[in-house]
């Protein structure tokens, strides 16, 4: 159940920012990190990018979820932790990707 319901809210989340994607920079809405922040093209790219993955990877918890039924709660939350962290790391890869190939990071890091 666990499983489902997280993953569903994934999808909700992933469909609501695809359909109303923040409109500029901003701390209270949309994929929020000092490197997506930093750069108005970075912005809008992570939010789209890391919507599109929340729905895939929502959908993929909400499948395991009624595969596993109610009985895995912690394997199910576990699943659901590791979907959030790889849309994160995946995210985040291609910001530095897209920083690297305009010709340097923004943010100051190498």
């Amino acid at each position: 159940m666990v499983g489902l319901v997280g993953g569903g809210l994934m999808v909700i989340a992933g469909i609501l920012t695809k359909l109303f994607p923040p409109k500029s920079i901003n701390s209270v809405y949309g994929y929020r990190t000092r490197r997506s922040m930093s750069d108005e093209k970075l912005w809008n790219e992570a939010n789209r990018y890391s919507a599109s993955l929340m729905i895939l990877s929502g959908l993929l918890i909400a499948g395991m979820g009624v595969l596993l039924k109610s009985n895995l709660i912690i394997l199910q939350l576990s699943l659901l932790v590791t979907a959030c962290v790889i849309t994160m790391m995946l995210t985040e890869k291609r910001l530095k990707n897209m920083t690297h190939s305009q010709g340097g990071d923004r943010s100051g890091r190498s």
